[in-house]
């Protein structure tokens, strides 16, 4: 059942706010706690620790990396004929030269590095 707030004050309310809101975080560290301890005693069945599951779950065959925006760089394979500067890998969206490039008739091709 649900308490009737509605006769308290403004004061009042907020009062009742703050104590929710420590008494939430209080009750969220507890359950962290008893999640770890969990964590640990499986662990511990396994004959392993911890920080050893948890290597061998972030090296696991098939597991996306973490950082799954950063790749290693590469050469360009293509160049800007007008402006030598202007240069694309061939990685993401196509540079606004090579695609006003194309939309005029030219072929990819025509702009490889050699």
């Amino acid at each position: 059942m649900k308490p009737d707030l509605s006769g308290l004050s403004v004061v009042e309310l907020q009062e009742l706010a703050s104590q929710a809101s420590s008494m939430i975080s209080a009750r969220k560290n507890q359950d962290l706690l008893e999640a770890y301890a969990k964590l640990e005693e499986v662990a511990r069945n396994a004959g392993s620790t911890l920080d050893e599951l948890i290597a061998i779950g972030r090296n696991k065959p098939g597991r996306k990396s973490g950082s799954t925006g950063t790749r290693k760089p590469v050469e360009p394979r293509y160049r800007n004929p007008a402006n030598p500067e202007q240069t694309w890998t061939g990685r993401g969206k196509k540079p606004r030269w090579l695609a006003a490039e194309i939309d005029n008739g030219k072929q990819l091709e025509s702009f490889l590095i050699a």
